[in-house]
């Protein structure tokens, strides 16, 4: 009986909803692409604050880096300066749809910081959206280095779904 009323309820809120992965999706879309990223990036680099940036990575990050907030203190400790001026870019994206309507959008992005010292380039990998895994969005990796083939100072990234797709 028990098992009869919950394949009734979910019955009806599929019909009540049945484009709601694709709208979670559009919803992300709109609410947590680079132009809403990019700018909260730059702030918890500038402030070197960690726990903003940590809070700011996706969860493969988060369970697999071994010593993330240490990981994240070296990359923004990296940073010599103050940061006197900063711009940012999108840099090409990633979009593919699987099996049963999951859907995965990502987004390259290009930060550029300038001190009193150096220039620097942090490169994101952004998850903008992901309808099945929502905890995945988020940074999947991130780079700094020097600009025009100078070295990498700090590298953090996921164990898969860089640019490519992962469950």
């Amino acid at each position: 009986m028990f098992n009869t009323i919950i394949i009734w309820i979910l019955t009806f809120l599929l019909w009540l909803f049945p484009n709601w992965s694709n709208n979670q999706l559009q919803h992300l879309i709109r609410t947590n692409n680079t132009a809403i990223a990019a700018p909260k990036i730059i702030s918890a680099i500038e402030n070197k604050d960690v726990p903003a940036l940590e809070a700011l990575m996706c969860k493969n990050i988060k369970d697999n880096v071994e010593n993330l907030p240490g990981k994240i203190g070296e990359l923004v400790n990296a940073i010599e300066g103050e940061i006197t001026n900063s711009t940012w870019k999108t840099r090409g994206s990633y979009q593919e749809t699987g099996a049963g309507g999951r859907r995965i959008v990502q987004s390259g992005i290009d930060i550029y910081l300038t001190t009193s010292t150096e220039n620097y380039l942090l490169l994101v990998m952004w998850e903008t959206a992901n309808n099945f895994a929502i905890e995945e969005v988020g940074i999947r990796g991130i780079t700094l280095v020097i600009p025009n083939d100078g070295p990498t100072l700090a590298d953090i990234k996921a164990t898969e779904g860089i640019g490519e797709w992962h469950d």
